[in-house]
């Protein structure tokens, strides 16, 4: 039976409206670690060698919009 990732106790999938916490307190408490910034999703790091892929980050022009009209 898998367990609530805030307080540890054994949760019925079938049986809660919270999945996979026990209870709303647990759900909400999740969410305010999130908030909190207490939890993080790791940045992945790319070498030098790695650019050129086409998946690097996108340009501030773009991203702003101011492409040249002419």
């Amino acid at each position: 039976m898998p367990r609530c990732p805030v307080c540890s106790a054994n949760v019925d999938l079938n049986a809660v409206v919270t999945p996979p916490f026990c209870s709303e307190r647990c759900r909400v408490i999740d969410l305010g670690r999130w908030l909190d910034e207490a939890y993080a999703v790791p940045e992945i790091r790319r070498g030098d060698d790695d650019e050129g892929d086409g998946e690097g980050p996108i340009p501030p022009e773009l991203l702003r919009g101011d492409e040249d009209e002419g």
